[in-house]
């Protein structure tokens, strides 16, 4: 199997130690040790390397959405209609194993089977009627993604790729879909895990990362917050897999009906709203991810406006507007807590870190994770 290069190249970087020399006699050598400085640079890889934070516009994006076109009850120009006016620019419409794709297209496209049983036995529910109308997303100032939700058994999001097929099993649909150049995220693994759990173990999500690396992330909130168990999994893999192998979170509505709206969503900070900016991003985790328990009527979560990286000196800075707490996390636990973390005020951090800033309201902003190599002197100081 070939590894896409953009997506491994970048994040592979790493930084080349810098001994210090120390001028020290034997016996201040024992003295010192407890409060020097590292004696090697440590290693953090950082995913948002690659933002201009001062030249980008930041960008509201719901990845996960369906239509009448599979078994949401709102038709697709209406779905994004509702986006526009909550001031998102990306939307994906991810129906079920459909295109709905592109939305100059819409008004040549039928319901589903699903929608039309639905307009029969619960009328109530939904629209007056099927009558598709075009969008033109650059008029309204959006960005359409060509995307699909395959039923793999274990959905997937399929991004940047007209396939809709699915096989049997999760490995062939997942091979197909690589095959096809599709960028690939794991939607609501909580669903499985609870309805399965002796077959969708820790082992069996190891096993898809490991082995298709165009599967880059996973939806850690799903309709509010679904499937809270989403997170632990998510720890536990990184834990396993960081810092070689990164796995970007994702907040998506998977949007059905108008009470699905707006609690969740994605931020590209990009220089240009384009295809290749954006799958670049998605690719590479150049984006922050949130969850408004109340919606787009609740308290405005908190913003990331800069990361900054020091790794000779150990430091994760970050640029937060709105947020009232913010919690350093690895392995699962917090490990420290502020806008700055220190990793010479650490016992060892090994694999990676990642923050939540929390909000009014609970809201929640959340970086990806940073790589952490290894380092003979990250212990605490």
């Amino acid at each position: 199997m070939t590894v896409p290069t953009r997506l491994l190249s970048f994040w592979f970087s790493r930084s080349r130690p810098a001994p210090m020399a120390l001028a020290l006699g034997l016996a201040a050598v024992t003295l010192a040790t407890a409060c020097q400085a590292p004696s090697t640079e440590i290693q953090i890889q950082n995913p948002y390397a690659g933002v201009d934070w001062e030249g980008s516009d930041q960008y509201k994006a719901n990845l996960h959405t369906h239509t009448t076109r599979s078994d949401g009850r709102i038709n697709p120009q209406e779905v994004v209609d509702h986006y526009h006016r909550m001031g998102y620019h990306i939307l994906a419409v991810t129906d079920h194993n459909e295109v709905t794709y592109p939305w100059t297209g819409f008004s040549a496209m039928e319901p589903s089977n699903t929608s039309l049983n639905r307009m029969e036995s619960q009328p109530e529910n939904m629209p007056d009627d099927f009558v598709y109308e075009d969008r033109d997303p650059s008029s309204l100032g959006m960005l359409a993604i060509q995307a699909n939700e395959v039923s793999a058994p274990h959905h997937v999001g399929s991004y940047f790729s007209d396939f809709n097929d699915r096989a049997d099993t999760e490995g062939e649909t997942l091979r197909r879909l690589e095959a096809a150049g599709a960028t690939v995220v794991l939607f609501h693994p909580g669903r499985y895990t609870d309805r399965a759990p002796e077959t969708y173990t820790d082992q069996w999500y190891l096993d898809q990362y490991r082995t298709f690396h165009n599967v880059v992330g996973i939806e850690i909130y799903n309709q509010g917050d679904r499937y809270p168990t989403d997170r632990g999994l998510w720890d536990r893999l990184l834990t396993e897999l960081m810092p070689e192998r990164p796995i970007w979170a994702y907040s998506n509505d998977d949007m059905h009906s108008a009470g699905h709206l707006g609690r969740n969503w994605n931020v590209f900070p990009l220089t240009e709203l384009s295809q290749d900016e954006l799958r670049a991003a998605m690719e590479e985790g150049r984006f922050y991810w949130v969850y408004a328990p109340e919606g787009q009527s609740g308290p405005t979560p908190p913003a990331l406006r800069g990361v900054r990286v020091d790794g000779r000196r150990g430091i994760i800075d970050l640029d937060v507007e709105g947020g009232d707490r913010i919690y350093w996390i690895s392995r699962g636990d917090t490990i420290q807590t502020g806008a700055t973390l220190d990793l010479t005020q650490l016992e060892p951090v090994e694999g990676y870190v990642r923050a939540e800033i929390w909000g009014p309201g609970n809201t929640i902003t959340g970086t990806q994770p940073f790589g952490i190599g290894s380092s003979a002197d990250s212990g605490r100081r």
